[in-house]
């Protein structure tokens, strides 16, 4: 399921939001509009009168030069400048570094029901937490069914049908020194460059359900070492019942991807099996994940030295295609 892309202007005065500092000064009715956008916008262009650029739904910020240059108009002059912007639909404005917008600003804010909020906060700073703020409530999400959990620093989502074994997987890698992210309901938002951050519901985050114990508290048991608030998921592992019909790849040279909210992120599909220990493979997964990032591909090594083996000594090959035997 997708979540909504649209927050309240209100939301920015809520208690999660209370790092940015804001507070309204003008504008209140203008709370229940909509943001649409997580990109800051500010208004420079627009106050010379250029608002081809604008755009509704974002977030206008006012800073010290945007107010200096503001003081220097006419009052006849800002006012028209500022009814031009108002009237364009424009989400909310933020005054920064506690600045005094002048009056006419104020006025039409109030006209068009725009809020207008102040942050004691330079503008830098203010536009970096506010779009972090927005880039994570605005963010596309879904909900998966599984574990995720961080090995040797990689994001590994296991996915599988119910009863494959996925709690005990994770809890076998938590034993391991591995970290828990989520169990059972994995939410994942798309953030912005196209990550993929997987956590867990706040109701039953760092909880594990495990069928003959029931419900345990992976933090009480194993110590805060053992979780992580967020990950970004950066390889999926399918569980799946071993089936001897199946055709596994032995070599790994056909990499697999699985999409989640368009982004395709690598797939291995593991088979389970009496006497496989899935959550040592997982590790050396994990590990040859991060050889993967560095540029080291054993498969394809592997065909490559075997490819120039066979250019240097022909007969090889004709050993290899006879039968399948050397």
């Amino acid at each position: 399921m997708q979540g909504a892309l649209a927050i309240k202007v209100r939301e920015l005065l809520s208690e999660e939001a209370a790092p940015l500092q804001l507070r309204l000064i003008a504008g209140k009715r203008g709370l229940k509009r909509e943001i649409t956008v997580p990109r800051i916008q500010k208004p420079g262009l627009a106050l010379l009168g250029d608002i081809e650029y604008l755009r509704s739904g974002r977030i206008q910020i006012l800073g010290a030069s945007e107010i200096n240059y503001l003081e220097k108009l006419s009052t006849s002059e800002r006012s028209r400048v500022m009814h031009k912007i108002c009237s364009y639909g424009v989400a909310c404005f933020i005054v920064t570094k506690g600045l005094k917008p002048p009056s006419e600003l104020i006025e039409q804010a109030n006209r068009f029901d725009i809020a207008f909020l102040q942050s004691p906060l330079v503008s830098s700073v203010c536009i970096d937490k506010v779009t972090d703020f927005l880039d994570n409530r605005l963010a596309p999400c879904t909900s998966l069914h599984g574990d995720l959990m961080d090995v040797y620093g990689v994001g590994v989502l296991i996915i599988g049908e119910s009863g494959i074994g996925k709690s005990e997987c994770a809890l076998d890698l938590i034993v391991r020194g591995h970290r828990l992210v989520a169990d059972d309901m994995i939410e994942i938002k798309r953030r912005i460059g196209n990550i993929l951050m997987g956590s867990g519901p706040e109701l039953i985050r760092h909880q594990m359900e495990l069928r003959g114990l029931g419900l345990i508290s992976i933090k009480d048991l194993f110590g805060v070492a053992a979780i992580r608030h967020e990950k970004i998921v950066d390889l999926v592992v399918l569980l799946e019942r071993w089936d001897e019909e199946q055709k596994y790849d032995r070599l790994g040279i056909d990499e697999k991807q699985y999409e989640i909210l368009g982004i395709k992120v690598p797939l291995i599909r593991m088979p389970v099996a009496p006497g496989r220990n899935i959550s040592i493979l997982i590790e050396v997964a994990a590990r040859n994940h991060l050889l993967k990032l560095k540029g080291y591909h054993a498969a394809r090594d592997f065909v490559d030295r075997y490819d120039k083996k066979v250019r240097i000594n022909p007969l090889t090959e004709g050993l290899r295609s006879d039968d399948g035997e050397q």
